[in-house]
């Protein structure tokens, strides 16, 4: 099965039914979309937008408001997202779209200020849209931390306060995102780095898996080459305490490591694990992944449901400097999205080393130079 690659977004035209999906947010990349759709008067037909009730920080509501109505929407429909109650937004959400999207010919969903959860559940619930899925992603001009600042404060990087994410706050698991298959077998966890090493211990807290398997990601941007060493560093320890399955090259970096961007790469290493273990072994996913990892990791959870997600929430973001301005805005374009949903579900979902062999081909990505 082939998926679609990102590539850079279509200016859209008005010749079309079209549906906005997204959220209020406090960075310059919550616009991004609708700020680079400027000039196309009425290419949208509605749009509902995910209105947090405890903002991190002061959200752009009055810009994203403006925006929109210059595309066509003046009122759009809000449906509030309490974060510290996260686990009642997967019937909202699925009471909310079960007619929402009747007579779109296409759903615009702009992840950029998305949670991830709210990523994984918009598209799960999105899954019977039989038009066209548009999923748009802006990227950053520049992110927290800088190289100088991590390299200078890495020692004490439980002390740091200018990480995009700090702390952890709770689990969530909805019912979309689990499974029940192989309960009482061993457990690997699968898992991505970032910048907040805690979210990853305290799912292990609660798991206590037989094996931990770290996915480490790169950036596309060279200039953020370093990062992938730096997550890498923050959750060494771990790394450690698991080296048998985290296997290193000869730069010491980890083997198993997958875009921050191209969503592709993630489908990739998930299929990989899945290959090795999930016959004898129960497969739980940390949704700690980047925005567009997540993407990936949503398809995986669609090929195979016996795959569980789980969703550790941070304590605190650093709203100052997540993110500044927009460099690039992404799109992934999906005809016919639950067409391509159903087809993508392994029919013979008996995984096994030889049955990865046979489809991994059609996941990787050509990778250009990062």
């Amino acid at each position: 099965m082939i998926f679609p690659p990102v590539s850079a977004a279509s200016k859209l035209e008005p010749y079309k039914r079209r549906l906005f999906i997204g959220a209020y947010g406090f960075e310059q990349r919550s616009l991004g979309w609708t700020a680079y759709q400027r000039g196309k008067a009425s290419i949208l037909n509605g749009a509902i937008v995910f209105q947090y009730k405890h903002p991190k920080g002061k959200n752009r509501t009055v810009e994203l408001r403006k925006n929109l109505s210059a595309l066509g929407v003046s009122a759009p429909k809000h449906i509030p997202y309490d974060t510290r109650q996260p686990h009642h937004i997967e019937d909202i959400i699925e009471k909310r779209f079960a007619t929402l999207a009747l007579g779109a010919d296409e759903v615009v969903i702009d992840i950029s200020a998305m949670t991830k959860l709210l990523i994984l559940l918009c598209l799960d619930k999105l899954s019977n849209f039989a038009g066209t899925l548009r999923l748009e992603y802006s990227e950053g001009v520049d992110y927290a931390p800088t190289r100088k600042k991590y390299e200078k404060c890495k020692k004490n990087i439980d002390t740091i306060a200018f990480l995009p994410s700090r702390g952890f706050e709770s689990i969530v698991r909805t019912k979309s995102l689990s499974s029940i298959r192989m309960q009482g077998q061993p457990v690997t966890m699968a898992a991505f780095t970032s910048f907040n090493e805690q979210l990853v211990r305290h799912m292990l807290g609660t798991i206590n898996p037989h094996r931990l398997l770290f996915i480490n990601g790169r950036p596309p941007r060279k200039d953020y080459a370093w990062r992938e060493r730096a997550t890498q560093e923050i959750h060494s320890k771990l790394i450690d305490e698991y080296s048998t399955d985290n296997p290193t090259d000869d730069k010491g970096l980890l083997t198993r490591v997958a875009s921050t961007l191209d969503y592709r790469e993630t489908i990739s290493r998930i299929e990989e694990i899945y290959g090795q273990f999930g016959s004898h072994e129960r497969i739980i996913c940390a949704a700690t992944s980047s925005k567009m990892q997540t993407v990936g990791l949503f398809f995986c959870k669609k090929r195979h449901p016996d795959i569980h997600i789980e969703y550790p929430t941070p304590d605190s973001y650093f709203v100052t400097g997540m993110s500044k301005g927009v460099s690039k805005v992404n799109e992934i374009v999906i005809p016919q999205f639950s067409e391509f949903v159903k087809t993508m579900r392994i029919k013979d979902d008996v995984p096994s080393e030889e049955g990865y062999q046979k489809i991994s081909y059609v996941f990787e990505p050509n990778i250009t130079a990062q």
